[in-house]
């Protein structure tokens, strides 16, 4: 039964249709962060299993798009509350507070897809786990999140521009 995976498009949408009536560029920035989480996904594929879901749901191995769905809508919502309340923060500012912001929900989700059974850990990340758990994620939660959303966050910068120069051509 596809429940998660519909669920997850349902509050993407909803999310992302309540974002575009603060920021019209919304679907442009969207679209540059699902690639960044896709190309995420794709190169970080063997540290993970993502499990259990509908066999529509997954590109390519166990690259799966409902997967990269979720974490780009987290990634935009946190990125537009910040950008929202923290406007005349500075710009390392308003990145480390991206970068918090998509870790602390990051890290919900984590637990989550964990407690679904939809998403394990690979036999090689696993050996290198310290055991220490915060409910069911693993402490290195704490580390590779904030890591791993970091560069998707810079590749978002630094593609944005790009994206809004080829508007005004």
């Amino acid at each position: 039964m596809a429940v998660f995976e519909l669920s997850v498009i349902v509050i993407s949408i909803a999310f992302l249709l309540l974002t575009h009536k603060l920021y019209k560029s919304i679907w442009k920035k969207y679209g540059i962060i699902f690639c960044g989480v896709l190309l995420f996904e794709y190169f970080t594929q063997a540290l993970w299993i993502n499990k259990g879901l509908e066999a529509w749901s997954y590109l390519y191995l166990d690259v799966n798009w409902i997967i990269t769905l979720g974490w780009s809508t987290i990634i935009i919502v946190c990125m537009t509350l910040v950008n929202a309340y923290a406007n005349n923060a500075g710009n390392l500012a308003k990145l480390l507070y991206y970068i918090i912001s998509v870790s602390i929900v990051g890290i919900i989700a984590e637990q989550v897809v964990l407690g679904l059974g939809i998403r394990e850990y690979s036999s090689a990340v696993l050996e290198v786990l310290s055991g220490t758990k915060m409910g069911i994620v693993p402490i290195e939660a704490l580390y590779y999140i904030p890591t791993f959303m970091a560069l998707v966050i810079a590749f978002v910068i630094y593609w944005m521009p790009a994206a809004a120069a080829r508007k005004s051509r």
